[in-house]
């Protein structure tokens, strides 16, 4: 079972961060404070994913029919939705972790000045209390560096530039990626440095893909080594590169509040494939 670890070590006069307590292949890492948003940090060059196109299977040939068959009514066939295959969760099989918030303990509930976190009726309740800016993170699990990550999730009264982001890699010092959605349907690519810095390595943008916040959207990344795609719905979005932080580390979510009181995040379900 999971070792759950919540220490708060500090509370500045401008700005609040936990230090993580020491590392161990489980562990919950939680922290809060105010972003430096950096505009001019540089952005890497973007890279594009091309998955293989599936591969066709033969069509065995139809035998004639020697009689004509009374004609009978059919009924429409019902739509079947088409499944991207593209997907990386269609393609790796059954997940090494899923955590579906399903049973109610002691992991994921925390609470402090600016957030608050729970899981209740299925769901991990984030909200985010409404300080601009600020950013609260929680992470937990085992540390790993190459997998696709996805999380399905609503934001059901948020507004504007109210932000979730999908954290892995996180390590001591509170360093950590994070692919972000925003409420007003946009999506980014950020590092946040141990100076709370967010930096930009994908610039926010619009994506036909993504659906209205109070609608689920099931969010991912596929990182291996310095190497990031992002899919969103299933669909592929946009990839780049970055080594600023080459190691494995802890998995979860950082919320961000551009103004709206209790902006609320509920996640259905988080799980992840670990590469070979």
């Amino acid at each position: 079972m999971k070792k759950t670890i919540l220490i708060i070590t500090a509370l500045l006069l401008l700005s609040a961060c936990n230090i993580p307590n020491s590392a161990e292949p489980t562990q919950d890492l939680i922290g809060t404070a105010v972003a430096v948003a950096l505009t001019n940090a540089p952005t890497n060059t973007p890279i594009l994913f091309t998955p293989a196109p599936p591969t066709a299977q033969p069509i065995p040939p139809t035998e004639t029919a020697t009689s004509v068959p009374t004609e009978t009514p059919t009924a429409t066939p019902t739509p079947t939705p088409t499944l991207n295959p593209q997907d990386p969760a269609l393609q790796y099989g059954t997940p090494d972790k899923v955590e579906n918030f399903s049973t109610v303990t002691g992991a994921w509930n925390y609470e402090d000045d600016w957030s608050s976190w729970n899981v209740h009726d299925g769901f991990l309740n984030i909200y985010s209390k409404g300080t601009p800016y600020w950013h609260s993170w929680y992470t937990t699990g085992a540390q790993i560096k190459n997998f696709y990550l996805e999380a399905e999730l609503t934001m059901p009264n948020c507004s504007g530039k109210d932000r979730i982001g999908l954290v892995f890699r996180l390590t001591e010092g509170n360093r950590f990626y994070f692919m972000g959605l925003t409420c007003d349907g946009t999506w980014g690519f950020n590092r946040y440095t141990a100076s709370n810095a967010s930096e930009t390595i994908l610039q926010y943008q619009t994506s036909d893909k993504i659906r209205p916040a109070n609608e689920t959207n099931r969010i991912g990344v596929l990182a291996n080594g310095n190497s990031f795609a992002f899919y969103i719905n299933g669909a592929l979005v946009g990839s780049t590169t970055d080594d600023t932080y080459p190691g494995a580390g802890t998995t979860g979510f950082v919320s961000m509040s551009a103004g709206t009181v209790n902006f609320k995040t509920s996640v259905d379900v988080l799980r992840y494939w670990v590469l070979p």
